[in-house]
């Protein structure tokens, strides 16, 4: 009896007769699954909700991603035309055809990103001392840094954040949530700008809303804090700001005392000073019947700053990861002085890992663009960018004698896999389904 292997790939966040939000992901999802197919193998099949217009843009993207390592070129409008004249209406709206342009533009501009374990470190070292001409498919770090923070808002994507009512809510108006990302919060009945704080939503490697960055909370907005903590059910809190009693102040009720909100109360139940954190757990209870919610807030001040050596700063991600409360159903929340740069360096750092040890592969320049189109600002230098890279790099070559603590808990060390490791699909880029074995 003969048997075939098929693989099967599902992107997940892509809406009927639209596209996705960026084209990086579709990018790196287009690359993984036609490269899984074998030379000796048949066709890929393609499909959507018609075989149309979503199929047509894979379709159009797949062939101008070849013909571009190819002969160096692109014709979007001919291919299309040509197999148009084989399946009618391939690719269905002006918006898709439009992001067929987008998307290509990106994969040129940014080359090669989503790099090897293997390869990484020989990758840091060249975009960080090669010219362009020397380097290929790969692009010197400064080119990289310019194009992820090249998105900038226009007024309408910050509606919100802008208002006259809302501005006294931000500690800086250059790092505010663009509204499409913003974390919204239950509206009070006719009081405008209630439902606004200053957090955004920012996803990680197996959800589109795995982590909240928020700004270090002023007096005026600590209930709405605690609010946002409540309304999207947050049991891990990560707090990365120093407490200076002037401008950063403590927000969380100490042991005789409580926070008091309309629907619920917010009580601390346990402190403990560990070597390098603090730990505090908080009950949150309903004043309308008995639901409590759990939370534990990580307490680090100045990561990764004080970090001694790169090697240092996944001790945070790692223990964060380690003590957190069981199940988890909502997102993490991480809290820096402006829900900045270390903010968005603690949830790239995790997605990172979790991608590596995944895929094999880490993309560094894909997450720090798509954070800081939801956040632009979170990345205020070069630097920021770099530290990012080198972190990673002690994972695929960490030094001597010094354990993976995620890895060794997780079943996989240095990004590769154990056998008993089950492998879960990130959410809104690529699912890879189970192999199917057909008689």
């Amino acid at each position: 009896m003969a048997e075939k292997i098929v693989y099967q790939y599902h992107y997940t966040n892509w809406p009927d007769h639209g596209t996705p939000d960026h084209p990086l992901p579709v990018l790196y999802f287009v690359k993984k699954s036609a490269s899984a197919n074998p030379e000796d193998g048949g066709p890929i099949i393609v499909h959507c909700s018609a075989g149309v217009g979503r199929t047509g843009t894979y379709i159009v993207l797949d062939a101008m991603i070849r013909q571009i390592r190819k002969r160096n070129e692109v014709n979007i409008f001919g291919f299309l035309r040509h197999i148009r004249t084989q399946r009618n209406f391939l690719v269905q709206t002006e918006e898709q055809y439009i992001f067929i342009h987008d998307a290509l533009l990106e994969a040129i501009e940014s080359g090669e990103t989503n790099i090897n374990s293997e390869q990484f470190p020989k990758y840091i070292q060249m975009i960080q001392d090669e010219s362009e001409e020397k380097l290929g498919q790969w692009k010197p770090i400064d080119t990289q840094f310019k194009l992820v923070t090249s998105f900038q808002c226009k007024e309408f994507n910050l509606v919100s954040a802008s208002k006259t009512i809302n501005q006294p809510k931000n500690r800086r108006m250059d790092i505010v949530p663009v509204e499409s990302s913003r974390v919204h919060l239950t509206p009070k009945p006719g009081e405008d700008g209630s439902d606004y704080v200053n957090a955004t939503w920012i996803q990680g490697f197996h959800s589109l809303r795995e982590f909240i960055i928020t700004q270090h909370p002023m007096r005026t907005t600590i209930k709405d804090f605690w609010q946002m903590v409540w309304d999207h059910n947050a049991q891990t809190i990560v707090m990365l700001s120093i407490i200076d009693n002037q401008e950063y102040e403590v927000f969380w009720p100490s042991e005789q005392e409580s926070i008091d909100a309309e629907n619920f109360k917010v009580k601390l139940t346990n402190e403990q000073v560990q070597s390098s954190y603090v730990s505090r757990d908080f009950t949150m209870q309903s004043l309308q019947d008995d639901y409590e919610l759990h939370v534990r807030m990580v307490h680090c001040t100045n990561w990764p700053h004080h970090c001694a050596s790169v090697a240092e700063i996944y001790h945070l991600p790692n223990t964060v990861q380690e003590t957190q409360l069981g199940y988890q159903n909502g997102p993490v929340v991480v809290v820096d002085r402006f829900g900045g740069s270390e903010a968005a360096t603690f949830c790239s750092l995790i997605t990172l890992k979790k991608h590596l040890i995944y895929d094999n592969h880490v993309d560094v320049y894909m997450y720090a663009k798509l954070y800081h189109n939801k956040r632009p600002g979170i990345w205020s230098s070069v630097e920021d960018y770099l530290r990012l890279h080198l972190a990673v790099q002690t994972l695929c070559c960490p030094p001597d004698g010094t354990p993976d603590l995620y890895a060794m808990a997780n079943g996989a060390v240095n990004g590769s896999l154990s056998n008993d490791n089950v492998r879960v699909p990130p959410e809104g880029m690529e699912a890879v389904g189970p192999r199917l074995t057909v008689a």
